[in-house]
């Protein structure tokens, strides 16, 4: 109904509409704690989980100064490997310089041998004439001692 163009409920329809909402009061109130308990138990598990998202992090900002630690040993080892690297080059120059010249020295030693192997054979005969002669300078120089003005005379030395 309508009443100078502005409608008007029947006193029947408001309550209805006014049980009806007073129902809908009602369930709200009956759903409502239940409703904040588990907004309380989200809020607690949101809690929990950002707890456990900043022990993550924390753990995480622990293990990234542990590998910055490690990159700054790395980096200090490095150096001193090339430090080491550098002076096994300078030994390594040093030692190929001394092997040179022991090489130098190793070839003269085998040139004095090979001149001293083609040297033995004269040698081995000139003892060869110089044993039968043995006995002729001995018995010469007892007769340079006999001649007048000599040498006093020498005993015979034992033989052995």
């Amino acid at each position: 109904m309508r009443l100078l163009g502005v409608p008007i409920e029947s006193p029947q329809t408001v309550v209805n509409r006014i049980v009806s909402d007073v129902g809908a009061v009602a369930r709200m109130a009956r759903t409502a704690p239940a409703q904040f308990n588990r907004m309380l138990e989200l809020g607690e598990e949101i809690a929990s989980t950002g707890r456990a998202v900043l022990e993550i992090a924390e753990r995480l900002d622990r293990r990234a100064e542990a590998v910055l630690s490690i990159g700054q040993r790395l980096d200090e080892r490095a150096g001193a490997m090339l430090e080491l690297g550098t002076r096994i080059e300078v030994l390594g120059g040093q030692v190929n310089s001394r092997g040179a010249q022991i090489v130098d020295s190793a070839t003269q030693v085998a040139e004095t041998g090979s001149e001293l192997i083609a040297v033995l054979p004269t040698l081995e005969r000139a003892l060869q004439m110089a044993s039968p002669l043995e006995g002729a300078i001995d018995r010469f120089g007892r007769l340079v001692d006999r001649l007048p003005g000599g040498a006093p005379r020498r005993q015979a030395e034992p033989s052995q």
